[in-house]
């Protein structure tokens, strides 16, 4: 199953459209794909205290466990202030330090121009190897320019397409 950590907190941002074209391209191709909302989930601070023993029924343990069960990730994050979401951010810090090991991590970022997103996504590459991942060589940035009233761009579709069977076919197995 791969599985989506949206890092927007707006109902209907870039990235957010980006993540559905995701999901939708992962089930086409014959993947399982769950979607970790953050804006609706996950939203309590990161207790460093509570870091090594976090309490049963903690949103801390629910987030592990979901990705424990993933066989690959896909990060989706706006870019704010030439970085990734705080959003983001307080998630993965939840994380152990393996938590990504053995799988494919993806990265998808949504700016106001064609280069920021990049630049959001080479510093998730960073917290990938930090949480054990492999980062998927293909990322996919994405900018006001990609979609219009008749949807996402072909290129955009196609970008995201590469991302996903990068994903399939790098698929992670756990010990």
């Amino acid at each position: 199953m791969i599985v989506g950590i949206l890092g927007s907190g707006s109902s209907d941002s870039l990235t957010r459209k980006g993540m559905q074209e995701v999901a939708a391209q992962v089930r086409a191709a014959g993947m399982d794909f769950e979607l970790i909302d953050l804006r609706d989930e996950f939203r309590q601070l990161q207790d460093i205290d509570a870091y090594s023993e976090p309490a049963a029924g903690s949103q801390t343990v629910a987030l592990r466990k979901r990705i424990a069960q993933a066989s690959g990730i896909v990060l989706a994050t706006p870019v704010y202030h030439g970085s990734f979401s705080g959003l983001l951010k307080n998630a993965l810090d939840h994380l152990t330090g393996d938590a990504f090991a053995h799988l494919p991590v993806g990265t998808l970022a949504a700016g106001g121009g064609p280069r920021s997103p990049s630049v959001a996504c080479d510093q998730l590459r960073s917290v990938v190897r930090a949480l054990s991942g492999w980062s998927a060589p293909t990322h996919v940035g994405m900018s006001y320019g990609d979609v219009s009233d008749s949807g996402l761009s072909e290129d955009l579709r196609e970008r995201i397409a590469d991302l996903v069977a990068e994903l399939k076919s790098f698929r992670g197995r756990r010990a």
